[in-house]
């Protein structure tokens, strides 16, 4: 494993009541920020207070969101900078982190990659009595369907790795947010959706709260990792970088 290879690693609990976009401007601050060298090596976990879409960098909006519901229901939609499928994410429903190193803490592999960002997780898991494990290429997840899906990217100097993990599931919301294969909400889309994801909270018990202190003792535990928190300088750039982008329609509607 190379992230025991990093020193200094920063971990911030960060579960405020900051917006959706500002959290994605942040990641896309310590992402550019730790290869610059202002930042230390991070690891945040943070939560949410209002329901949301995440959007893969490279999907179409209107293919992936039930816009008349999501607009009506003013669930905010973002389009993040990883690559990857849409996200339905509920406050006290996933789990969310956010980690942020040099790029020589992964392998040049990116199936690698995601192995080494996912396995730790997945021990952890396993201690709360959750039967978790890295599933290629970029999730993890339990006999009974997935856990949690991540995704990655990497510039030349640094590597974002960030990840969802599902620990209560509403699948009636869910399809009514997400077009999943269906014209309109249906007992067989709610089932196709239940059977594809394996919720924390159905086999460990454990709160979100719960679960999200035994990953940071366990991620401090393997690497060392410091507690600390964001700067101000860095929740300006942030918060900038949420206004330019995250925050706007024309990056969450541009394709």
């Amino acid at each position: 494993m190379t992230l025991d290879r990093v020193k200094d690693w920063r971990v911030i609990d960060e579960r405020t009541s900051r917006t959706e976009p500002v959290h994605h401007g942040l990641d896309a601050a310590s992402l550019a920020r730790v290869g610059a060298g202002e930042s230390p090596p991070t690891l945040r976990f943070w939560a949410r207070t209002e329901p949301s879409v995440l959007l893969g960098r490279f999907q179409a909006y209107d293919d992936e969101v039930a816009t008349d519901y999501v607009e009506r229901e003013g669930i905010i939609v973002v389009r993040r900078i990883t690559g990857g499928g849409a996200v339905y994410c509920e406050p006290g429903g996933v789990l969310t982190y956010s980690l942020a190193a040099p790029r020589s803490a992964l392998p040049d592999d990116v199936a690698e990659g995601f192995a080494v960002c996912n396995e730790w997780v997945a021990a952890v898991l396993r201690e709360l009595g959750v039967d978790a494990a890295h599933d290629p290429l970029n999730d993890i997840a339990h006999p009974d369907g997935k856990i949690a899906g991540s995704a990655q990217l990497r510039t030349e100097d640094a590597v974002l790795h960030h990840a969802v993990l599902s620990h209560t599931l509403d699948a009636t919301e869910m399809v009514r947010v997400l077009r999943i294969g269906e014209a309109k909400l249906s007992e067989k889309a709610v089932t196709s959706a239940e059977s594809a994801v394996a919720p924390i909270g159905q086999y460990a018990d454990a709160t979100p709260d719960g679960v999200t202190d035994a990953l940071r003792e366990g991620f401090c535990e393997r690497f060392e990792g410091t507690e600390g928190s964001l700067t101000e300088a860095e929740l300006v750039d942030g918060q900038a970088r949420a206004a330019r982008r995250f925050a706007t329609n024309e990056w969450t509607r541009r394709l």
